[in-house]
């Protein structure tokens, strides 16, 4: 019986992991937040949400991490939470397609070193030319090519196959080239080059 009782525990699926509660639940999504907060976020702006709102999605994310942190994979902390974020904005942004400028940040810029001018200004191009590209593209453009992101974690993070990434990515890219294109085109018409 002793023989079974062993067999029974030893017979678990090897990626079941020890239900974290109470303070050790918390230390570790307090050390998700110091790591990833800024990051979850600069997508969320990136990806359309104003400031506001990219501060409440944040938090649900944060608060589902906390809800789920025993299911989260040690090393995929910030795949989780980009992937919570997503979800969450999604949902929210069934009743708002409006994309916002980054204006913060944009100040940020003009504070900053040389030639903020030149960096307010190609922040601005960036948001509108994201604004253009459908949001599906504008996640994966933003997670891979701007916060650097890798296509297995990108793959986590969405819920999809890692070559599915990487057809978006190359989609997303298109897109952007070409909403670049046309941007450039129109500014050039207005400036009358």
């Amino acid at each position: 019986m002793s023989r079974r009782a062993t067999s029974s525990t030893s017979d678990s699926p090897p990626e079941a992991r020890p239900l974290l509660e109470g303070e050790e639940a918390r230390a570790r999504v307090r050390a998700m937040f110091d790591a990833h907060h800024q990051l979850v976020w600069r997508s969320l702006r990136r990806y359309g949400l104003d400031a506001e709102s990219a501060a409440d999605v944040t938090q649900q994310a944060f608060v589902v991490a906390l809800e789920r942190v025993s299911d989260i994979w040690q090393g995929s902390e910030r795949a989780f939470l980009i992937g919570a974020a997503l979800r969450i904005a999604r949902s929210m942004r069934r009743s708002s397609a409006r994309y916002q400028l980054d204006t913060q940040l944009e100040e940020r810029l003009v504070q900053a070193g040389p030639h903020p001018e030149k960096r307010a200004s190609t922040v601005e191009l960036l948001d509108r030319v994201l604004a253009q590209l459908d949001d599906g593209l504008v996640e994966v453009f933003v997670l891979f090519d701007i916060e650097g992101m890798s296509g297995p974690e990108l793959a986590r993070a969405l819920g999809i196959p890692v070559g599915t990434v990487a057809s978006r990515v190359r989609r997303a890219r298109e897109a952007f080239r070409a909403a670049a294109a046309r941007l450039e085109l129109t500014r050039a018409r207005e400036e009358g080059r």
